[in-house]
C-alpha cells in the first residue's frame, strides 16, 4: 500500500529505540523500500559529525543493516536546511508514498505537545505521515488496527486507507467521537459508521460523545492498536493554522503509532 517511506534519521538512543516498532509496521503497510534522510541543519553550529563524507558513511552502514533486518530495499539522501521543507522536498524528489517521523509523546492539555519537526511535517505534508512515538508502550497482542474519525469529508481517505490495512487480517476498529451538540445531519456520519462495521467482519464499531483528543486518546490506551488511522486537512502553512488540530494532538500525545492520511 505504502510501497516506499521516506524515513527521517538523527541517531539518537530514542530513534533506536522507536525504530523497534518498524518491523511490524512495515510489513502492515505493504513498505518495500525506505529512503534514509539525514539533514543538515546549516542554520545551527555545525560538528564533526555533520560533515558529509561522515553522514554519508553512517546512512550506507545504516540502510544496509535496515534492508538485512526488515527485507526491504534501502536508499539514502543528505539535506541542507530545515528539516521538514527538505524532508518533504526529497520526498517529492524520489516519489516516495510517505513518511516517517519519531515523536516523544506527551501531554494532550500541553500548548507544545508535538516536537518542531514532526509539527512542522504533520502541517505541511501532503503524503500520508507515519509518527512514532518514541517512549510509547507496545501495542496488545491482538494487533488491532484503529480508525479515528470525526465523520468529515477530511477522513474519508482515512477511511479507505483503514479498509485496504484490514484485509491484512487483522482486526479493525473504527471509532466516531460524536460532539455533545449532535445535529439530525450527524445521522448520517453514523449511518455510514454502521455500512463501514457492515462490510468487514473483523470490524468493531464504537460511537461514543465527549471532546475528540480525550476520547481518541483513551481508546488509544485502552485497546492499544498497533496503528491508529486518523484523517488530515491537507496542506496547511504553518502561519495560517493555530496550534492544535485534533490529529495534530492525537499524534503528539499518543503513545501508540498514528497514521495520518490527508
Amino acid at each position: 500500500m505504502l510501497n516506499h517511506l521516506i524515513l527521517t534519521v538523527d541517531y539518537t538512543n530514542d530513534w533506536e529505540r522507536a525504530m523497534k516498532r518498524l518491523p511490524l509496521i512495515l510489513k502492515l503497510l505493504g513498505t518495500r523500500k525506505l529512503t534514509l534522510v539525514y539533514v543538515i541543519e546549516t542554520h545551527k553550529r555545525l560538528h564533526t559529525e555533520d560533515q558529509e563524507g561522515v553522514v554519508k558513511g553512517k546512512l550506507k552502514a545504516l540502510g544496509e543493516k535496515l534492508a538485512s533486518e526488515l527485507d526491504v530495499s534501502t536508499d539514502y539522501r543528505i539535506g541542507r536546511g530545515f528539516v521538514a521543507s527538505q524532508v518533504l522536498e526529497i520526498a517529492k524528489t524520489v516519489h516516495a508514498d510517505g513518511i516517517i517521523v519519531c515523536n516523544r509523546s506527551h501531554s494532550a492539555t500541553k500548548e507544545l505537545f508535538f516536537g518542531n519537526i514532526a509539527l512542522n511535517l504533520a502541517r505541511m505534508t501532503k503524503l500520508p505521515l507515519l509518527v512514532i512515538p518514541i517512549d510509547g508502550t507496545p501495542p496488545a497482542a491482538e494487533e488491532e488496527i484503529l480508525y479515528a474519525t470525526d465523520g468529515s469529508a477530511a477522513s474519508l481517505n482515512a477511511q479507505a486507507c483503514f479498509e485496504q490495512l484490514i484485509t491484512t487480517g487483522h482486526d479493525g476498529r473504527v471509532l466516531w467521537v460524536r460532539p455533545d451538540d449532535a445535529g439530525a445531519d450527524d445521522k448520517d456520519i453514523e449511518e455510514r459508521i454502521d455500512l463501514l462495521a457492515n462490510r468487514h467482519a473483523n470490524v468493531h464499531r464504537n460511537i461514543v460523545t465527549g471532546r475528540a483528543v480525550a476520547e481518541i486518546l483513551k481508546a488509544i490506551k485502552r485497546e492499544r492498536p498497533v496503528l491508529t488511522v486518523l484523517g488530515k486537512r491537507g496542506a496547511t502553512p504553518i502561519t495560517d493554522l493555530p496550534l492544535g488540530s485534533t490529529t495534530e494532538k492525537v499524534a503528539g500525545a499518543s503513545s501508540q503509532p498514528i497514521l495520518m492520511v490527508p
